[in-house]
């Protein structure tokens, strides 16, 4: 990892006091200071990533054992999982962790990053927004450690990051092949419009394996939106007042899949026997008790630990190489919420 810039560093580059660089970067009162001093400090303080030190007891070139975990939907309980596995991993190795929500909110994630940065954590492990490539680059040029976990960081070079995540357009393509195979030709998949390239490979693998089975366009309807069970649920609505006749829903995300599946019990829908469910994800409501959906594992706390380890081995062994990307395969767990058409044709 590189120093830190000081005020001192900053003062330098300037050309003034590091006590007149304090009174600038701190917004101080009661001292003129002319604006082109002003420039001139600010200038440099940006030129030099000076980030303002919020942990009296970070020493110069000590490590805090302190690590960030940034997820985009603490309430989702697939990045609780991760967080459980990577927890699991650093505490291990002695290091305290920091969760930090972003709400998927790239202009909180860039604040979040910076206030980090202010504790002198000596890594980050994340998932991130669409804007993650952009709010990172500070990371990179300070040489601070990172893992971007689930998501890619969009926008940059793949090899520029460390990636840990499991295979997205795989947990789509097992999904619908399962379906296929029970001879579910009127699929719905719901989906979030996320803007997230790779989670959109799972939609896309749902229309390729529609294409291998030969299934006509009209057969698969695609709606996307927030990702919400409120959502969930519209989007389910608004299939069954348009499609009526869709025998499955393949619901890409589980929070969509909660809302969706209590509108479809509201109808009075029985499933599997009128209406063909699977899920991605194998969160607890979907499996507990009487429910016991088809669903994708993906595998949530062998992620967190796969990223966990990763970043670890970064702080360690800084100079050796690793694996820029692992990639976890999912696995399709049978339940009972989907029906088997082909026994209906014999």
């Amino acid at each position: 990892m590189k120093q830190y810039a000081t005020l001192k560093d900053v003062a330098k580059l300037a050309g003034t006091t590091a006590a007149t660089v304090s009174y600038v970067l701190n917004k101080k009162e009661g001292r003129y200071i002319s604006g082109e001093t002003m420039s001139k400090v600010l200038k440099a303080a940006e030129e030099l990533d000076y980030i303002k030190c919020g942990g009296a007891s970070s020493l110069k070139g000590k490590a805090r054992k302190l690590i960030s975990i940034l997820v985009p939907q603490f309430e989702n309980q697939f990045f609780t999982r991760i967080i459980v596995g990577a927890e699991k991993v650093f505490v291990k190795h002695g290091y305290d962790i920091v969760i930090c929500n972003t709400f998927d909110s790239p202009q909180r994630e860039s604040e979040v990053i910076r206030r980090m940065l202010q504790q002198r954590v000596d890594g980050i492990l994340l998932s991130p927004t669409t804007e993650g490539f952009n709010n990172t680059a500070v990371l990179r040029r300070l040489g601070v450690k990172m893992v971007a976990v689930d998501r890619p960081l969009q926008g940059g070079n793949s090899g520029d990051f460390y990636w840990a995540t499991t295979n997205n357009y795989e947990s789509g393509y097992k999904g619908a092949s399962y379906l296929m195979e029970k001879g579910h030709r009127k699929i719905a998949y719901i989906g979030w419009e996320s803007n997230i390239d790779d989670l959109n490979r799972r939609q896309q693998a749902v229309l390729d394996v529609a294409q291998k089975f030969g299934i006509p366009e009209d057969g698969i309807v695609v709606k996307v939106g927030e990702i919400s069970a409120e959502e969930g649920w519209r989007l389910t609505a608004s299939v069954l007042d348009e499609m009526p006749d869709v025998s499955a829903f393949f619901y890409g995300f589980n929070r969509q899949a909660l809302g969706g599946i209590k509108c479809l019990l509201s109808c009075g829908i029985d499933i599997p026997k009128e209406k063909s469910v699977i899920i991605i994800g194998s969160p607890e409501w979907a499996l507990g008790g009487r429910n016991n959906f088809t669903h994708v594992d993906m595998r949530e706390y062998e992620l967190g630990e796969s990223a966990a380890k990763l970043l670890m081995d970064l702080l360690r062994n800084p100079d050796a190489e690793y694996e820029k990307h692992i990639i976890h395969k999912c696995s399709l767990v049978e339940g009972d919420s989907v029906k088997d058409l082909n026994c209906e044709v014999l």
